[in-house]
């Protein structure tokens, strides 16, 4: 027969249960706000990483940076060949002799050379044409006035080379359109209007273009050290010298030589005869304005 429990006993006993009871509710409940699967690894380690190839390339690139700074520059060539400015130089050598001859070509008495560039502004290539062709006149404006302008026999020889012809040609074309009368009205209210002579000339000049061998090598090294990132990695743990960016730069210099063409208009308040057996003839009408005669 089994021992009866006191009653001392029974209470301990509940006692005991209900401290069990408690301590497994006190487990806190799940919630979606938590995180519900455990973080492998430390969160720090990638970004640490990622700074330190950051700071890699950064130094990279400063040490291309200063051997690009310390590389002497070479001065820039100049785009336009200086014989555009003296137009009659571009002439065949009989041709011009005649010319000059008959007293048509004077140099810079009767000669006003203008040059465009593939940059030209088109609005201020047109105007310094009208000014010239006297249809067009600003008080304002800062387009020179040489003293050829008052040549009976004025030349305006308007040239370009290379990518500027197509320029130049779009600009003149224009011009011819706009110094023209619009009609009628303009004769017939006393307008002055004057007859131009168009000729076109077709020339070429040298240009030289230099190339360094060094530079090409650097490009090359640079897109190598970028192209993935083990290859930054290790350049970590060899820092460039500024030693290695001085080799680089004694590259072979190299003059790279070739023809263009050169286009030259030149428009003649008179006829020249020559001019219009070499390269054909044109004309045009320009109406001239009333404050020009003041």
């Amino acid at each position: 027969m089994a021992k009866p429990k006191r009653m001392s006993d029974m209470f301990a006993s509940s006692s005991t249960r209900d401290a069990d009871t408690t301590m497994a509710t006190a487990t806190p409940p799940y919630s979606s706000e938590g995180p519900t699967l455990p973080v492998i690894g430390p969160t720090t380690e990638p970004s640490g990483k990622a700074k330190e190839s950051k700071a890699g390339t950064k130094r990279i690139a400063q040490s291309h940076t200063s051997n690009t700074d310390t590389k002497k520059q070479p001065q820039p060539q100049p785009t336009i060949n200086p014989a555009l400015y003296k137009p009659w130089s571009l002439l065949p050598p009989s041709l011009l002799k005649l010319v000059e001859s008959q007293a048509h070509l004077r140099s810079t008495q009767n000669v006003i050379p203008v040059v465009f560039t593939r940059n030209q502004n088109v609005k201020s290539g047109i105007n310094r044409l009208k000014t010239y062709l006297g249809a067009y006149r600003d008080p304002a404006s800062i387009i020179e006035m040489p003293d050829s302008l008052k040549q009976e026999d004025l030349v305006i020889a308007v040239s370009a080379q290379g990518q500027g012809t197509t320029k130049l040609v779009s600009i003149v074309d224009m011009v011819r359109r706009i110094v023209a009368p619009s009609g009628k009205e303009d004769i017939n209210t006393g307008g002055k209007v004057e007859t131009w002579w168009m000729y076109t000339a077709l020339a070429s000049v040298e240009t030289e273009r230099r190339t360094n061998t060094g530079d090409k090598e650097v490009q090359e090294i640079a897109r190598e050290a970028g192209e993935t990132q083990e290859s930054l990695e290790e350049e970590e743990a060899f820092e460039p010298m500024v030693i290695d960016g001085q080799e680089r730069e004694k590259g072979v210099e190299t003059v790279h030589k070739r023809k263009e063409p050169v286009l030259t208009v030149w428009l003649t308040r008179k006829k020249i005869a020559a001019f219009k057996q070499a390269f054909g003839e044109q004309s045009f009408t320009v109406k001239i304005l009333q404050q020009e005669e003041d």
